[in-house]
């Protein structure tokens, strides 16, 4: 789990990814406000559904991210695939050779 989040920011991008991830940020800025979709600043609340455990994660953009916080870049794998998400999605990561699946439970937002 730990490897979705550390080094994001030294994470290479490829550009087609970047821009798909532009794409996801500025479709939800375009959007009405859903309380339950997730955007940049967002506190997700994700269910580990292999671990059956909870993690809490503040989406954060490069450079806002604090080792001290439960900060998640949205350059991270998981972070990308976050984005425009909803309570209730499930998630499917594959990080070095291995499967990650989490279901949204959560999410908090400043907007209102």
């Amino acid at each position: 789990m730990l490897s979705l989040i550390k080094n994001s920011l030294s994470m290479a991008i490829k550009p087609h990814t970047l821009e798909n991830l532009l794409n996801k940020i500025d479709r939800t800025e375009k959007e009405y406000f859903d309380s339950n979709m997730i955007y940049v600043d967002s506190i997700i609340t994700l269910k580990d559904l292999v671990s059956s455990q909870n993690h809490c994660y503040k989406l954060s953009i490069p450079g806002y991210t604090s080792t001290n916080s439960r900060s998640l870049s949205i350059l991270s794998p998981l972070g990308s695939e976050l984005i425009g998400r909803k309570v209730g999605d499930e998630i499917h990561i594959k990080e070095n050779g291995k499967l990650y699946w989490f279901r949204i439970i959560s999410v908090k937002n400043k907007r209102h």
